[in-house]
């Protein structure tokens, strides 16, 4: 059966590493023994694609993790399942894990790990680093409702839907606000965004997607639709 194999942007932020080699553990414990289960990056560290060839089987299916196929790093991909081939693999490359309404329940987790449960009065800002296409990506409107929780809306810390605007629109909906950082894993963009939470007066919940079980359950969504692999 073929390999998973886990492409990251990379990061000079140890965290980000940190953070899909947790995936990776969590994606190998759910799948069958004797698959292998591993990840390479793009950018700033190894392994790069390359160097991660040689380690793979007859066959591989490779899931980019970017929340939307518009992220500036989405034209690297293919080159990348290139070099993944490179030592002779059949490389398969499949869609980035977003847009998928999925990505909520990520972020849903990630409110439940930090003690936060649903309630009505309690609204939801889902921040992301830049631009606001990756948080297009949840495929939903730009306030949306989740079973009982206030509204959940979308911002950015630099672009379209910015942070300020949405902290006080959706303050007009609910009593209490809490963000929730809309990053694969944590690095210095989710710092940046804890920083302007904390100068808006809402908490930001510790963590990026990447420690949930909800991203994992959606990396092996995104395998199991190469017809070579049954996850």
């Amino acid at each position: 059966m073929p390999d998973i194999v886990l492409i990251a942007p990379g990061s000079p932020d140890p965290r980000h590493s940190d953070g899909v080699e947790r995936l990776v553990d969590a994606v190998r414990d759910r799948v069958r023994s004797g698959r292998g289960v591993g990840a390479c990056y793009l950018g700033h560290h190894g392994p790069t694609p390359s160097e991660l060839s040689a380690e793979l089987g007859r066959a591989a299916v490779a899931i980019p993790l970017l929340l939307d196929p518009r992220d500036r790093h989405a034209s690297a991909l293919p080159g990348a399942a290139r070099e993944l081939a490179a030592a002779g693999a059949d490389v398969q490359l499949r869609p980035t894990l977003g847009p998928d309404p999925r990505l909520f329940d990520a972020c849903e987790e990630l409110l439940a790990a930090a003690g936060i449960v649903p309630d009505p009065a309690t609204a939801v800002v889902l921040v992301g680093p830049a631009g606001g296409r990756d948080l297009a990506s949840v495929e939903e409107p730009a306030t949306a409702h989740r079973l009982g929780w206030g509204p959940w809306a979308l911002a950015a810390v630099d672009g379209a839907e910015p942070l300020e605007a949405v902290v006080a629109h959706v303050r007009g909906l609910a009593d209490r606000v809490v963000g929730v950082s809309f990053v694969v894993s944590e690095d210095r963009d989710h710092d940046r965004m804890a920083a302007r939470c904390d100068a808006l007066d809402i908490p930001m919940v510790a963590g990026g997607l990447s420690q949930t079980g909800a991203l994992a359950d959606l990396v092996i969504a995104r395998a199991a639709q190469d017809a070579r692999l049954s996850a």
